[in-house]
């Protein structure tokens, strides 16, 4: 997979996030529609981490994530959640 289609998926990830997040306020947590749309985003997200286990490559996002330090990241995923 080349640099443009790593971009190309990253967006739709980052589409399907935000369109999950508008279903989320709209229609509430446990509505089939943002259950649909978590699934969807979920199929991109490990169709993205495949890309580096059959390479073992470094994992750019994830390294961008653990080593930021806009507390966004923690052990703890009711942290996460309350900042949304």
């Amino acid at each position: 997979m080349n640099k443009d289609e790593k971009v190309t998926l990253i967006q739709q990830m980052e589409h399907a996030r935000q369109h999950m997040h508008d279903l989320y306020a709209e229609y509430g947590l446990g509505h089939a529609c943002v259950l649909e749309q978590s699934m969807l985003l979920d199929e991109l997200i490990n169709q993205f981490n495949r890309m580096f286990q059959t390479r073992k490559q470094p994992h750019p996002v994830l390294d961008q994530i653990l080593n930021n330090d806009d507390g966004m990241f923690s052990l703890s995923p009711h942290s996460f959640y309350a900042k949304l």
